[in-house]
C-alpha cells in the first residue's frame, strides 16, 4: 500500500506526513528511502513530485506487496490521476491523506518563513514579506486542496487536530490505513518520536494563531483570496467537509 501525504505548504503538512510514518513504523512497517526516480532525487524524504499517472504508476511497481509507504506530496494531479488514485483506494492499494489548516494561519506561517530565508540568503519563501503577498500562492493551493480532498475516500486531517489533539490524529490515520489501534503507551511514543525527533519543519506551533491577525486584516485576506472565505468558514471552523465535494467547473487538468 501507498499512502499519499497531501498538504499546502506550511499546512502542518511535514507533521502530518512525519505522523504518518512513525505510526507505520511502530505498527511493523520500515519506512525505507524509495529510489531516486521513483519519487524526487536529492530529497531526504519520500516526496513526489510531478504527480502524474507514470509516477503514480512508478511508485506502485516499486512498493513491496507486504510494505506500507509513506509518500509526501504538495502539488495536485490531473482530473485522470485523481480518478486513478480513487479506483486504488477503492481496491485497497492506495490511501490519500489530505491535510489543511486555517488560510490566514498559512499565511502567518508563510511571512515567518520568508522573514527566516532572507535571514539565511536562501530564494525559497524569500517573496513572502506582507500577508498581501501571500495571496495568490495560497489561492492556487486552495484549489489544488479542494481538488485531492473531493477524491473519494480521502482523509481530512485539520492542522490543528494533528498538532494539538494528535492522539485522535493517530487513531484516525490507524483506522484509515487498517492498521491495529495503538494502545495509549504506544500512541504516546508516536507522538514524542515526532515532536521530539522528527524532522518537523516547527515554527510556531501556536492554535488559533490566526487571532494575532485584526479584524480588517483577516477580512481583507479572506475577501481576496477566491473561494477562501467558505472554505475557512465551512471547513476550518464547522468541520464541513461537504465543502471539498464539488470538483470545479471546467476543471480538466
Amino acid at each position: 500500500m501507498i499512502v499519499l501525504s497531501y498538504g499546502m505548504t506550511k499546512s502542518g503538512s511535514t507533521l502530518a506526513f512525519e505522523l504518518c510514518k512513525a505510526i507505520l513504523e511502530k505498527s511493523g512497517f520500515p519506512q525505507r528511502r524509495l529510489p531516486d526516480g521513483v519519487v524526487a532525487p536529492g530529497r531526504r524524504i519520500n516526496f513526489l513530485e510531478p504527480v502524474t499517472l507514470e509516477t503514480i504508476g512508478r511508485l506502485s511497481s516499486e512498493v513491496g506487496s507486504k510494505e506500507i509507504i509513506a509518500v509526501k506530496l504538495h502539488e495536485g494531479g490531473s482530473a485522470q490521476v485523481r480518478k486513478a488514485v480513487a479506483q486504488e483506494i477503492e481496491r485497497g492499494n492506495v490511501r490519500l491523506h489530505v491535510n489543511y489548516r486555517d488560510l490566514r494561519e498559512v499565511a502567518l506561517s508563510l511571512i515567518d518563513a520568508g522573514e527566516k530565508a532572507r535571514k539565511n540568503g536562501q530564494h525559497a519563501f524569500s517573496e513572502f514579506h506582507r500577508l498581501e503577498d501571500t495571496y495568490t500562492d495560497i489561492g492556487r493551493q486552495l484549489e489544488i486542496c479542494r481538488r485531492w480532498g473531493s477524491v473519494r475516500g480521502a482523509l481530512h486531517l485539520f492542522y490543528n487536530e494533528v498538532g494539538f489533539d494528535t492522539a485522535t490524529a493517530v487513531q484516525r490515520i490507524c483506522e484509515n490505513i487498517g492498521l491495529p489501534t495503538l494502545d495509549p503507551q504506544a500512541t504516546g511514543e508516536v507522538i514524542d518520536a515526532v515532536f521530539d525527533r522528527a524532522f518537523t519543519q516547527k515554527n510556531k506551533a501556536v492554535k488559533d494563531r490566526y487571532k494575532d491577525l485584526t479584524i480588517r486584516q483577516s477580512e481583507n485576506l479572506l475577501d481576496s483570496i477566491p473561494g477562501a472565505k467558505p472554505f475557512v468558514n465551512r471547513v476550518c471552523s464547522r468541520g464541513d467537509l461537504s465543502w471539498f465535494n464539488r470538483e470545479p467547473a471546467g476543471d480538466a487538468s
